[in-house]
């Protein structure tokens, strides 16, 4: 017989138990304090209009998260995105376990805590292990923190699933290269995505990221000379990325 997905992930133990409660109430309300049985019912309506009501609220406090964590990420105010989540009482209630420790990831992500995103990508994509598909946001969530940590073997591994699933992601495909030709495994393949990282590449220093990369690829390869222009050509970009890049080209061509 096929396996049959569920549509989304593992859902939220506590809004399970609202309803085992409520009949605990009632039973102790009638058996314990001899409440007549129509208060004792009473007394379980708010269970259960929590109970309907807490998918809608889940949902509704993650939208607000997830529109205020763009608006601090595009103010410079990162740092405050962990505090927000902390209000998000609706999310932190009733949201599918999965969902908040994605978000989980990304504050630590977005905070430069790769080691703590990762765990929490981790915890998250387990959420998902019976869904009948993963989020690209947490795939690619979970392969930027392996990226980030060294973690090449399984960066490469969701790297490609986040192309299988998405197509061209300039930023994705640079990344992957650069992960291919740190490994020294592939290193032709890896100049032929940085072709299409340089065609989707949206400002200049992106595209001075890409020739970092590709001088890094060329040093590996032996084409010393190449790589040795490549760092010229660009050298006006001043992006943190790039002066890694740098260090690592260098450190092959000494």
């Amino acid at each position: 017989m096929a396996r049959v997905h569920n549509p989304e992930p593992d859902p939220s133990v506590l809004r399970g138990a609202l309803l085992p409660a409520s009949l605990v109430l009632v039973f102790c309300l009638i058996y314990g304090f001899n409440i007549p049985f129509g208060l004792a019912a009473a007394a379980s309506i708010p269970f259960i209009a929590l109970f309907v009501f807490a998918p809608a609220w889940a949902r509704a406090s993650l939208a607000r998260f997830d529109r205020d964590a763009l608006r601090l990420l595009s103010i410079g105010q990162q740092d405050r995105m962990g505090d927000r989540l902390r209000r998000a009482l609706g999310a932190r209630l009733f949201a599918a376990p999965a969902r908040m420790w994605e978000r989980r990831g990304l504050v630590a992500a977005e905070n430069g805590r790769p080691r703590e995103a990762r765990l929490a990508y981790s915890r998250a994509m387990k959420g998902y292990e019976e869904a009948a598909h993963v989020p690209v946001s947490l795939l690619l969530g979970y392969a930027h923190a392996c990226y980030a940590l060294g973690l090449d073997a399984e960066a490469v591994k969701h790297y490609r699933r986040v192309l299988a699933d998405s197509g061209t992601m300039p930023r994705v495909e640079r990344n992957l290269a650069h992960v291919l030709i740190r490994k020294g495994e592939g290193v032709r393949d890896a100049l032929d995505l940085l072709d299409q990282a340089a065609r989707s590449a949206s400002d200049e220093d992106a595209r001075g990221e890409v020739t970092l990369i590709r001088a890094f690829g060329e040093a590996r390869l032996g084409n010393r000379a190449t790589a040795k222009q490549l760092l010229e050509d660009a050298v006006a970009v001043r992006t943190e990325a790039a002066e890694a890049l740098r260090e690592e080209v260098r450190e092959h061509l000494t």
